[in-house]
């Protein structure tokens, strides 16, 4: 019996190191295969969460695709790009201006990425986007939403300097002569 549990002990080992060992090569090769599953299923998704204004969603999804924007298909880009002007649009018309940024940046990160990895097909997407919606002009909205990034983070730097404040005083500095100690009287001067 003891001979018996070893030797199933040791098929189990051997077994498990062969799996491990060669598993390894087929992992490496379908990660890329199962990522463009995944991208696709996300696109999918946020096709129907835009269409259906479930914006929370759809912010989830474009989020979680932009993580593979090395491997969009320019009309994957094209789709998220969308997804975050939309996004922009609700946050400016709800004064939300953290998630604006935010979704600022994601902006302007995607759309750098893409056109870096394969500016060819990405631009052609872009022209085909802005003649379907003239409104969806990228290479305009990208420069826009450079400028405000600039400027906020000029602010955040002390770089880009406001208006200076006005005193929040009601009488003017000047208007008040301080007292010496000898020309106030006794009561209210202070313990020597």
């Amino acid at each position: 019996m003891k001979r018996d549990f070893l030797i199933i002990m040791l098929v189990a080992v051997v077994g498990l190191m062969t799996v491990s060992c060669g598993g390894g090569e087929k992992k490496t090769e379908t990660v890329p295969e199962t990522q463009t599953k995944e991208v696709e299923v996300q696109k999918s998704q946020l096709e129907q969460a835009l269409t259906s204004g479930d914006l929370k969603h759809a912010s989830v999804m474009a989020d979680s695709m932009s993580l593979f924007v090395d491997d969009f298909t320019p009309a994957q880009t094209v789709q998220v790009l969308t997804a975050f002007v939309t996004l922009h649009n609700d946050a400016t018309k709800r004064h939300e201006g953290r998630r604006d940024l935010e979704t600022l940046r994601k902006f302007v990160d995607v759309y750098d990425i893409a056109l870096s990895v394969n500016p060819k097909d990405t631009r052609e997407a872009f022209r085909k986007a802005h003649a379907a919606n003239p409104t969806l002009d990228f290479d305009s909205i990208a420069k826009a939403f450079r400028s405000r990034l600039r400027d906020y983070d000029s602010m955040q730097d002390g770089s880009l300097v406001g208006a200076a404040a006005e005193r929040a005083d009601t009488v003017k500095a000047d208007s008040v002569t301080p007292k010496t100690q000898s020309e106030l009287p006794m009561e209210l001067r202070p313990a020597e």
